[in-house]
């Protein structure tokens, strides 16, 4: 198991993840980003620059996994909200 970090870029601002989450995989890690960001997506209450921001995750060994752009996460959510209706 490895410890995934996932760190929220917005612009220049930095919002890390001090504790991080034990995992079994990348593609573990990718679901759990991906949760995250639709969290903060459905959060009236959150103002940013969606289409400057996005997880940043990384390793136990402050290697970077992945970087998962809001951008991406909004289409694919527009996307089911579409097929839905």
């Amino acid at each position: 198991m490895t410890v995934y970090y996932f760190h929220f870029q917005s612009g220049r601002r930095l919002i890390m993840d001090p504790e991080g989450v034990e995992l079994r995989s990348t593609a573990d890690a990718l679901e759990v980003a991906a949760k995250l960001a639709a969290g903060l997506l459905d959060d009236r209450e959150v103002a940013c620059d969606w289409t400057r921001s996005a997880f940043r995750v990384e390793d136990q060994h402050q290697r970077r996994v992945l970087r998962l752009p809001m951008t991406t996460v909004r289409a694919r959510d527009n996307r089911s909200r579409a097929l839905r209706n």
